[in-house]
């Protein structure tokens, strides 16, 4: 959805001064626009970039990435510097440090049969905490896991709750359009969707086919919502808009009566 402020458009690096980067561990493919300057970088070459939690390492994708809307040139990242080659050392560091806590965390959770589902376990650019997100149905009491973790580790844990489309998001995976996940790569944010949403673009109301991975319905029922209801009247569909269209229309106006004969 674009703002009513600016105008949607396809700038492609205006100026040779973005590149497009994947930030940390993001293995889905998403791309982060990063603003460099007068400095030039090669694709696949290792950067740290300003985010809004500090520092992070990412690495160059793209050096034309498009940015749809005048606005998302003041929301990309910040370039630094080039990584050097002990924090590129550092980084795959940090991944096996992740791994290792959440193969720790997991256990334990089986251990202590908490309710909980472990979904990652974030390690900082600086080090300085661990983030344990989690999804549960329930409330949960996590201050002895995160203690336990803290005296295992040598770092101070934190627990996060987040959501199954947030789960969704950070575990990524294919959707069953053949695509990665539109919310783990460049789906910005979740908007509300109703099953209305299909009826309106003539979908079947069938939950086994609208539900996404997250086990909710399907983020592209709403920002597909306008395409679907034009696609179905160019096809000639009866979809539920037509009926209610052809409900709500005036009555149409009588014909005007035949012309008689001319008059002698």
């Amino acid at each position: 959805m674009s703002c009513a402020t600016c105008s949607i458009g396809t700038l492609v690096n205006p100026g040779g001064n973005y590149v497009g980067a994947r930030l940390a561990d993001a293995t889905d493919g998403k791309v982060t626009v990063v603003f460099t300057g007068e400095v030039a970088v090669r694709t696949g070459e290792r950067i740290v970039v300003e985010t809004e939690e500090g520092p992070e390492f990412a690495e160059v994708t793209t050096l034309t990435p498009v940015l749809a809307k005048a606005c998302s040139q003041k929301k990309a990242k910040r370039f630094l510097r080039l990584a050097s080659d002990s924090e590129s050392a550092d980084f795959a560091e940090r991944l096996e440090l992740q791994e290792e806590t959440a193969r720790w965390a997991s256990k334990r959770i089986a251990e202590l049969r908490l309710p909980v589902s472990l979904v990652k376990c974030v390690v900082p650019f600086d080090r300085r905490r661990i983030t344990l997100l989690y999804s549960s149905d329930e409330r949960a009491n996590l201050r002895d896991l995160c203690r336990e973790m803290s005296d295992r580790f040598r770092l101070r844990v934190e627990s996060r709750m987040v959501g199954v489309r947030d789960e969704t998001k950070i575990v990524g995976g294919i959707g069953p359009c053949g695509l990665t996940l539109c919310c783990s790569t460049w789906l910005k944010g979740f908007h509300p969707v109703t099953i209305r949403m299909a009826k309106l673009q003539g979908i079947t109301p069938n939950p086994s086919k609208l539900t996404g991975m997250c086990g909710r319905l399907k983020c592209c029922l709403a920002y597909e919502l306008e395409g679907g209801i034009e696609a179905a009247r160019k096809m000639g569909s009866k979809g539920p808009d037509r009926k209610d269209a052809e409900k709500k229309a005036p009555p149409a106006p009588p014909a005007p009566p035949a012309p008689g004969p001319p008059a002698a």
